[in-house]
């Protein structure tokens, strides 16, 4: 088990930590990265590793990870295109968002990622059109008991209705391939993910029965990493998984997971600085230069994760802050009960701990763009009529 004091020594050093450096920016220790890598490897012996690109799109996190031999799970064709461009090739790629943008499919499927993932009838039909005779895996529903952040209610089939999707995908000339599942992000009980290979291996009875072969169990992410509260180690979690899919599947069956949170969270620290401190009422606050519209959307209170934060008064007596963002919104609020110490002032730093996963990667989330800003036709033909640029030049 890991505690939030050994998360503190493994995440941060701040000698190494550039002082001209305007903040707010983050560290990444690329040590740490590969360390995760081959503890994933080490623990999982035998099976493909899936990044999910999502948690951490960084170029140099992409280079690490491609060179000790991780493979990437992507959301979109902006990440696809990310990896070619870092010169991944598309046989380790799998396209497994359940639900895809069209054009996308298309797009992956001509630059030759042929695995994707479904869960539901419109989006296996989509693929038969889009993406003729590739393979697929079925995403199934499974409790996420256990987790800190549930998944169970956007995603997944249940069994029956997965037996009759892998019989409609080949009818259509897919290629079944796998099932995958998500236990939900954060799962501290190793026995989540032992639950739901008891579900492939119920749904692999039915399909056998019909002919159909399983070569894939995708296991899916959702590994704890440690914050502030203990959670099992990779290591723990691993074992119980081995033994179930010994156990329940045999051993001619391939392993994928798709850890995203878990290589890279502690391979990282955001450092901010203090901008502002005011008295609220009965609250003090303390203002700093990001927030959770600039890398901490997991600490904002729908979220409700708890970052370890230091600093370099933490030999100082402490008081409870409101911990808060720069931007012009009240939800902007990284913590609200916070216990910091009372002398912190104007450009103190203050250094966020295992913000290596969801953090930079919201800039670009999934890989998707924001939406273009278009002007309505009749708006667009007064603009042009009523523009002349020759005017502005004289």
């Amino acid at each position: 088990m890991s505690s939030s004091t050994d998360c503190l020594q493994r995440n941060h050093n701040f000698a190494r930590i550039p002082v001209e450096e305007e903040t707010p920016f983050i560290v990444l220790y690329t040590e740490k990265l590969k360390d995760n890598c081959r503890r994933f490897r080490h623990a999982f012996p035998g099976a493909k590793i899936y990044f999910a690109v999502k948690a951490n799109n960084h170029p140099a996190v992409i280079q690490i990870l491609r060179d000790e031999n991780i493979n990437f799970d992507v959301a979109s064709w902006g990440e696809i295109y990310l990896l070619l461009q870092q010169g991944i090739c598309q046989e380790r790629i799998a396209f497994n968002a359940p639900s895809k943008i069209p054009r996308e499919i298309k797009k992956a499927f001509l630059a030759g990622v042929d695995t994707f993932t479904f869960d539901s009838t419109m989006e296996l039909e989509k693929l038969a059109a889009l993406a003729p005779g590739s393979k697929f895996l079925v995403r199934i529903a499974v409790d996420n008991l256990g987790s800190f952040y549930p998944l169970d209610q956007k995603f997944g089939m249940g069994l029956e209705e997965a037996l009759n999707s892998f019989r409609y995908a080949k009818e259509l000339g897919l290629i079944p391939y796998g099932v995958t599942f998500h236990v939900g992000s954060q799962n501290s009980d190793p026995q989540a993910w032992v639950r739901a290979i008891e579900k492939v291996a119920a749904l692999r009875e039915g399909l056998a029965s019909e002919g159909i072969e399983l070569k894939v169990v995708d296991i899916g992410g959702g590994y704890p990493v440690c914050y502030r509260e203990k959670v099992p180690e990779i290591e723990e979690i691993a074992a119980q998984v081995n033994s179930a899919v010994e156990t329940l599947l045999g051993g001619d069956i391939e392993l994928w997971l798709e850890p995203g949170r878990a290589l890279v969270s502690n391979t990282a620290m955001l450092v901010t600085s203090v901008i502002n401190r005011a008295q609220r009422g009965e609250n003090e606050w303390l203002y700093v230069d990001a927030g959770v519209f600039h890398g901490l959307i997991e600490a904002w209170d729908s979220i409700g994760f708890e970052f370890q934060i230091c600093t370099e008064k933490e030999q100082d007596s402490k008081k409870r802050f409101v911990l808060a963002g720069p931007t012009c919104d009240s939800g902007d609020v990284i913590g609200r009960n916070l216990s910091l110490p009372d002398s912190l002032t104007l450009d103190d730093r203050l250094y966020i701990l295992s913000a290596g996963a969801y953090t930079n990667s919201l800039e670009f989330y999934n890989g998707i763009p924001f939406p273009r800003v278009i002007l309505a036709p009749a708006d667009a033909a007064q603009l042009s009529t009523n523009y002349r640029p020759e005017e502005i030049e004289k």
